[in-house]
């Protein structure tokens, strides 16, 4: 299939414009071509050779070949490298530009053919579906230095497949375990939206899509570079939600350096740099002034970041068939006033101290030409550390902010993981078979006292009616969260706290999870317009134990005519998804015995351990069933892709997936209490209620009980022939509804009325745009751009009235204005309700917008080696240049003054001017 657009092609072509001038004297009204020739796993092959005709060349030790001094028209080109396939294609090459091919041979006796226009041609290969777009090291360095930046590019790219934005997952070199981001100078290239119905991948695409990175070895002569990106807080906006100036301001800066270790057999390649940010938390709240008042209260909280990120690789090739690559990358990230903005005031923040380390071993063996075998080991630590700013109890007042201390306390989170993976690729005639078993070991040694310190929360409710004097006049009224916590503050009648809960027992949390997949899958190419595929996966995983998980695949690409201008994509197969390791380990952590928690009712704000008259202790324990299977889907997807003249390429897809059995929570001991509208709840009394297993006490459980069902649909057009300019356009629309909160509760225990909706994830509209335009002088300009409507968001009233445990109730259409209805958006919202008809996710926070823009130019100034002269490039990118506000949370309680308003927001517009020097 054809590739999405080539997003520095324009800066290809600026880079190359003086040798462009200078080979022109020497062909006269010759041409040229270069790319890089790749192997079936993606990695690129060194000394295949290239022809056309008599003439010819070879790819240095990154794959990469330049053929000069073709003639105009239409050229027979071809790849070959010992142990592969030969490739071959035919291009139609234009006067005045130098075109770019790239070949990825296959181990196969058969020699594919491929006619193409300029440079690209609909695919049929069994490893990529609609939507795949391989990003060369060129486009690489069109994206953001920055990582938050980058990988929100890269999430964007992976959309391409009908995947959620921000849901993809990022791996390395071929191993499955998702690891951080690797500096973007060691990456070579880039997969986005590959073929998901493949058996080799576990989650459908709607689940967010893939991205595949791949990093490079060093080079076969010694290369390396210096940089330095500044982004002053001269030049950069203030944030959106801040009353006073916020300079913002990040520095990055280091180095690369890759060569040789011995010639045409070992090579390396090191990459350091360290970014020093500095940003800021912004804190929207109400609080209390010095008279007992309730006053806005705007805290500007600088939140600095030191980031260090290294990785070295040697590549040694062992003998002609057999590579050895080894990689170790150490990201350590210390982060300071964490936790902090919209209603957290700063008090309640931590600091943090986040190191992943991975030593990466990979051998590729090719055991004949139909025969190719792969083995990844991987060893990762992970560790996180967090100190709270303060130890003192968190205090959460419903809809108005959020003091006291964090809860993590000293969490300490050490995490192990172990990977072993196994792939065979064998071709033989018109068949391809893939076969691997993938394993992942994950070792946790978790420190965790959450809620060690205790937690109040004021959720508000009815309370005695007070006169000026602070004395009760006999009557009640409906007070909020921030009254309560007044009245508790000046020991008032009424001021009595909501609930308290605190955690006690063994912090350490030790626990460890195995998942092993095995998968094998055959793609047949019937003839040069069908091919044809099925595979099956099976899947288990331990910690808890799931052992039936079969997932069968198949599918369908069919060029519609003869020319292969029109690709038809049909795909079906089942998945399933694993269970999160965050469930075993919460439900060990709380299972009564290692860790306990406690939550009163109704305490005493100064001694909230001492029972009162009135207080309720409740004990809450997690339950997990002995058999938690990992939840089934099925998928079916539905696309079509078109080239048409001068390569305008236009595609489709749509998907409709249907998942059973998705893992949510229930409190199976909840009292049973009857639903009420419009009557002021009774927390005592729905606390008396019996429970069907035991007196006071919470008993949550979780459960493979969700639904979940919906479509997608994507629609793209690309254009990357032309000489001045390429982009890639493209638009979502996702429509799923679910029961599920993400492992989260219903409202009701005993009812699931009204918690269909939409998906915690899903934006429902999405369309963006990645360009680039090729400037005069050499330069290049590039923007990616993406626009999408908002999150959707539960509305809640911030209480517990129902007594099982779980703050999510949700409020109730109201029939009148009066105490404790509210007039919103939405129309009257009472609080005055148990169990509220009030549909979950209702709210959708307000749209996103990014716009993010980079120019640059290259300086050639001399040369180090005859081939390759020393290289001076500045460049000016702008983050969110549109200076958008795009939140990140909306306030949710129908009581709060922040009721549906935006309380916490992306950084605003950021300029970056870099420096690199190139050798």
């Amino acid at each position: 299939m054809s590739q999405l657009p080539s997003i520095s092609r324009v800066a290809i072509c600026a880079v190359l414009a003086g040798a462009v001038s200078a080979w022109a004297q020497t062909c006269g009204a010759g041409h040229q071509i270069d790319g890089s020739v790749f192997d079936p796993t993606g990695a690129a092959i060194a000394g295949a050779l290239v022809q056309s005709g008599s003439i010819s060349t070879t790819t240095n030790r990154i794959g990469h070949f330049e053929l000069q001094c073709l003639g105009a028209g239409t050229v027979h080109v071809t790849a070959s490298a010992n142990g592969f396939a030969p490739e071959s294609a035919t291009l139609k090459l234009q006067a005045g530009r130098i075109d770019h091919f790239d070949f990825h041979v296959k181990v196969a006796r058969v020699e594919t053919n491929i006619d193409v226009g300029s440079n690209d041609a609909l695919s049929l290969d069994s490893d990529r579906g609609i939507g795949t777009h391989v990003l060369t090291k060129d486009e690489i360095q069109q994206l953001s230095d920055d990582p938050d930046d980058f990988q929100r590019e890269l999430q964007i790219l992976a959309a391409a497949n009908g995947g959620a934005p921000g849901q993809a997952r990022i791996t390395v070199d071929g191993f499955q375990n998702a690891s951080a981001l690797p500096p973007k100078a060691s990456i070579a290239r880039i997969v986005t939206a590959p073929d998901l119905f493949s058996a080799e991948y576990d989650r459908p695409p709607y689940a967010g899509g893939r991205v595949e990175i791949f990093t490079k070895p060093g080079a076969d002569s010694l290369h390396g570079a210096l940089f330095l990106t500044d982004s002053d807080s001269a030049f950069n906006a203030t944030d959106p939600l801040s009353t006073i100036a916020t300079p913002a301001g990040k520095r990055r800066y280091g180095f690369e350096l890759g060569g040789p270790i011995v010639k045409a057999k070992s090579d390396f390649f090191l990459a350091l740099e360290k970014r020093d940010i500095n940003e800021f938390n912004i804190v929207n709240a109400t609080t209390l002034d010095a008279g007992g008042q309730a006053s806005p209260l705007h805290q500007t909280v600088s939140s600095p970041q030191t980031l260090w990120i290294g990785s070295a690789r040697a590549d040694w090739q062992a003998s002609k068939s057999n590579v050895v690559a080894v990689t170790f990358a150490a990201n350590t990230n210390a982060l300071f006033n964490q936790g902090i903005g919209g209603l957290a005031l700063a008090q309640s923040g931590y600091n943090s101290t986040v190191s992943e380390y991975d030593l990466h071993i990979s051998n590729t063996q090719t055991i004949n030409p139909s025969l190719l075998h792969e083995t990844h080991a991987a060893w990762t630590w992970k560790d996180t550390a967090d100190a709270p700013l303060s130890t003192a109890p968190s205090v959460n007042v419903a809809g108005y902010f959020l003091g006291g201390g964090n809860t993590i306390q000293g969490l300490n989170d050490r995490e192990r993981d172990l990977e072993i993976d196994e792939d065979l690729l064998y071709a033989h005639g018109k068949h391809t078979w893939k076969f691997g078993a993938q394993s992942l070991g994950i070792f946790v040694h978790d420190v965790d006292p959450n809620e060690f310190n205790g937690a109040f929360t004021f959720g508000g409710g009815e309370a005695p009616a007070l006169d000026a004097n602070g004395a009760p006049t006999g009557q009640t009224t409906i007070i909020s969260g921030l009254e309560q916590y007044r009245r508790a503050l000046l020991n008032l009648p009424g001021g009595t706290p909501t609930s308290f809960q605190i955690a006690t027992g063994t912090a350490l949390v030790p626990l460890t999870q195995w998942q092993v997949a095995l998968y094998a899958e055959d793609t047949l190419k019937v003839n040069s317009r069908l091919t044809l595929s099925g595979g099956l996966r099976y899947a288990l995983q331990t910690a808890p134990a799931s052992f039936a998980n079969f997932a069968p695949r198949t599918g369908i690409a069919w060029a519609l005519d003869k020319h292969g201008k029109t690709v038809l994509h049909l795909h079906a197969g089942l998945f399933s998804s694993l269970v999160p390791l965050a469930v075993a380990t919460e439900e060990y952590r709380l299972n009564g015995e290692r860790q306990k928690e406690a939550l009163i009712y109704f305490p005493s704000f100064a001694a909230p351990l001492v029972p009162t008259g009135q207080s309720v202790d409740v004990a809450t324990i997690r339950s997990l069933p002995h058999m938690l299977a990992q939840a089934p889907s099925f998928q079916i997807g539905v696309g079509v892709e078109h080239d048409f003249p001068h390569h305008w390429h236009a595609l489709a897809n749509a998907y409709y997936g249907e998942g059973w059995s998705s893992i949510r929570s229930r409190n199976i001991n909840a009292p049973l209490v009857s639903s009420s509208t419009n009557e002021p709840p009774n927390l005592a009394s729905a606390l008396s209620a019996p429970r069907p297993i035991a007196p006071n006490e919470n008993i949550f459980q979780y459960e493979a009980t969700g639904h979940l069902s919906g479509d997608v649909v994507f629609l793209g057009l690309d254009q990357h022939s032309y000489k001045r300019f390429s982009f890639f356009l493209g638009y979502l629309n996702f429509n799923f509804t679910t029961d599920t909160p993400n492992q989260g509760f219903a409202q009701s225990a005993y009812s699931n009325k009204g918690e269909a909706g939409p998906p915690d994830w899903q934006t429902r509209n999405r369309v963006f745009f990645v360009g680039n335009y090729n400037l005069p002088k050499g330069a290049g300009l590039s923007a990616q751009f993406d626009a999408a409507s908002g999150l959707p968001y539960n509305l809640t009233t911030g209480t517990d009235d129902n007594g099982d445990g779980v703050f999510n109730d949700r409020p109730s259409y109201g029939m009148a204005p009066g105490p404790g209805v509210f007039l919103t958006r939405f129309g009257l919202l009472s609080t005055n309700t148990i169990n509220g008809n009030v549909p979950r996710n209702l709210g959708t926070m307000p749209a996103t917008m990014h716009l993010d823009m980079n120019l640059s130019r290259a300086w050639k100034i001399g040369r180090h080696q005859p081939d390759s002269p020393y290289t001076v490039t500045l460049n000016v990118r702008s983050a969110n240049l549109l200076n958008h506000t795009n939140p990140t949370a909306v306030g949710s309680i129908v009581s709060s003054p922040a009721f549906s308003q935006t309380v916490a927001a992306e950084p605003p517009r950021r300029v970056e001017l870099g420096i690199r020097f190139a050798f």
